[in-house]
């Protein structure tokens, strides 16, 4: 099974290749990036890659999260000590995070580069005109709902693990009863992933376009989709970016090492082809992301994106040979990928065209949407999720000692020691109810193989007893 592993949250599109992550500074150190533009960034930086720098800051009493290429960046002063931004960066092992029993084989993202010749300046962004403003099936405001795919700011990101089909399976009854059934309700899905097992992908794409397209309007909100991220996102015609938002970089890894290649990178190059075709894009684009190639586009008069696959065809420069495409804010609405640059939701509204939406759900600190009742769900679906990841090695080592101690006892002592492993191992039966895919991803097995094996551990207990 292979894993699209890139966890890098950067949308950078200067070269660079995987570094490892340094850490910021501790709190109350001044920290500034002065950009080649002149502004200055005051504040904390809390990440810095080999393609880019992030820092928090307060302008005007606002708190800001923001990121800046090193392309742009002239210098980076970390409590007074200057940091010059790298020319020629140096891979970096990335870690992997435990699984048990086993994993399976994995894929990773590479890293993405941008053309140099793109605009440092672009126009603000424009309403998309061929949406009907509240034309929609029924009568009064349409209702809208914010689905939060990946949960990037806390670790919960992962696709196959906390976003999956079985996920979305669960909340669509939900939405339907929130939104309406009559096609005028509005799911945004609000994407933020740094990647995951390419194994969910279709799966994902499938749920989405056949169970979600037919019964809402389905668009894109990216705040970071890379990798298995951006190959489920594609799906999706209708797809609008934060002001930080980035997509690409879909190179598939065996190992950290040992990238996708042979029969394998063919199919997946096909399956994102068909995947292409089916939400109206053109194929170039993602297989850009996928492979190093050249890539231009050419936007005629009547605002028609024509591709080309090399860098000199076209007048927009969008990718060179050397680097595999992942695209930002800037670089995405200006070639039209994007269909437009929304901080809020009163932002998105506009974009979409509508003059009025209902977003359904209470409010909730720290969220700046309406949570709806299916987000409610979905947020503590991957709480749980959480839990059970950090909690699987030690049910597993507690189930295989009590075993061996019930083993290892009289008959007359063993129920204690019984108890306690039955009492686990139902734990982790719950784990893989609540999400399937833990079967897969740290058991090491299909769903079929899982239930012989709880029945053979079942077996075993009652044996013990006898």
């Amino acid at each position: 099974m292979k894993r699209l592993l890139n966890r890098i949250g950067s949308f950078a599109l200067a070269g660079f290749a995987a570094a490892a992550l340094l850490c910021a500074s501790p709190a109350w150190a001044l920290d500034k990036v002065t950009l080649k533009d002149g502004r200055v960034i005051e504040g904390t930086i809390t990440r810095e890659e080999s393609c880019c720098v992030w820092i928090k800051s307060v302008t005007n009493g606002l708190k800001r999260d923001d990121m800046f290429l090193k392309d742009e960046v002239k210098e980076i002063l970390r409590d007074a000590v200057s940091t010059p931004a790298p020319v020629t960066p140096t891979p970096a092992a990335t870690p992997t995070p435990p699984a048990m029993p086993a994993t399976p084989p994995s894929d990773a993202a590479a890293p993405a580069t941008s053309p140099a010749d793109v605009a440092a300046a672009a126009p603000a962004p424009v309403v998309d005109t061929k949406a009907p403003a509240n034309t929609v099936p029924g009568s009064g405001t349409p209702k809208a709902a914010v689905i939060t795919l990946g949960d990037g700011k806390r670790g919960k990101d992962m696709v196959g693990v906390y976003m999956t089909k079985h996920a979305l399976d669960k909340m669509l009854p939900m939405l339907e009863e929130e939104l309406g059934k009559d096609g005028s309700g509005v799911v945004v899905f609000r994407v933020s992933s740094g990647g995951g097992y390419g194994y969910e992908v279709q799966r994902l794409v499938d749920t989405i376009h056949k169970d979600y397209k037919p019964r809402f309007r389905v668009v894109g909100w990216i705040e970071s989709a890379i990798s298995a991220a951006a190959m489920t996102a594609h799906i999706l015609e209708e797809i609008y970016f934060t002001p930080q938002g980035n997509y690409g970089a879909c190179t598939g890894f065996y190992t950290l090492t040992q990238a996708v290649e042979g029969f394998d990178l063919e199919k997946s190059l096909a399956q994102m082809e068909r995947i292409s075709a089916m939400s109206g894009k053109d194929r170039l684009v993602m297989r850009a992301m996928q492979v190093q190639m050249g890539l231009s586009a050419t936007i005629d008069e009547n605002g028609e994106v024509k591709w080309f696959e090399n860098e000199t065809d076209g007048a927009i420069r969008v990718n060179d040979a050397k680097h595999i495409l992942t695209f930002n804010e800037r670089t995405a609405r200006e070639v039209k990928f994007s269909k437009g640059t929304a901080a809020t939701i009163e932002e998105l509204q506009k974009l979409m065209g509508y003059q009025e939406l209902d977003w359904v759900g209470d409010k909730v600190k720290n969220v700046p949407w309406p949570v709806s009742k299916a987000e409610k769900w979905n947020v503590a679906w991957r709480d749980q999720v959480k839990d059970d990841q950090d909690n699987l090695q030690r049910y597993f080592a507690e189930y295989n000692m009590q075993v061996g101690a019930a083993q290892a006892s009289p008959r007359e002592d063993r129920g204690k020691f019984v108890n306690r492993a039955r009492d686990t191992l139902n734990k982790m039966i719950a784990m893989v109810r609540n999400s399937p895919n833990i079967a897969l991803f740290d058991f090491n097995m299909e769903a079929p193989q899982f239930k012989r094996w709880v029945e053979e551990q079942e077996k075993l207990l009652r044996d013990l007893m006898r």
